[in-house]
């Protein structure tokens, strides 16, 4: 006969966590600053703080994008209350810029995140290789041949809303 598995009483019950009393969470409360440029102060702060900054530029140089970080930092804030989620969206590009700006002074390369991934082209001596080998073994390239456009046959509305001429 097969053992039964205790049930665990003690896990918390389906929807628990919507059972919070109102305002009893950072975010569903008034931001402290309601302005980009209050936001901006409590930000500025924060880079005045030497261990963050050299944080901050170690992040920046495995490869993070500064739009990503950018963007937790404020998103980290809405969570926080410090400012609601709009005024965060609109204080992104500008904590963007204030990172390239302390990238810049320390030498450190960063990618701003904005960068379409392109495909990268094969050097010219491989595209020259491969052409000379072709030339060799004398395949000649195929010309697409055009076929004559075709006139399309319109073919009459039916049903119940169709047209009738």
């Amino acid at each position: 006969m097969p053992e039964l598995e205790q049930v665990s009483l003690s896990r918390p019950v389906p929807g628990q966590s919507l059972t919070h009393e109102l305002r009893a969470r950072p975010w569903q409360n008034p931001p402290q600053f309601k302005t980009v440029e209050e936001a901006m102060g409590w930000y500025l702060e924060r880079f005045e703080n030497e261990e963050l900054v050299e944080e901050l530029m170690s992040i920046i140089e495995m490869g993070v994008p500064l739009s990503t970080i950018a963007n937790s930092m404020q998103l980290g804030a809405v969570l926080q209350g410090v400012h609601t989620i709009d005024v965060g969206v609109l204080v992104m590009p500008i904590l963007i810029e204030i990172m390239k700006t302390l990238a810049e002074k320390t030498d450190t390369e960063y990618k701003i995140g904005d960068e379409t991934e392109t495909v990268q082209q094969p050097p010219d001596s491989v595209v020259q290789s491969a052409i000379t080998e072709i030339n060799k073994k004398g395949i000649e390239p195929q010309e697409e041949e055009e076929e004559p456009e075709e006139e399309e046959e319109t073919e009459e509305p039916m049903g119940l809303m169709a047209r009738r001429a």
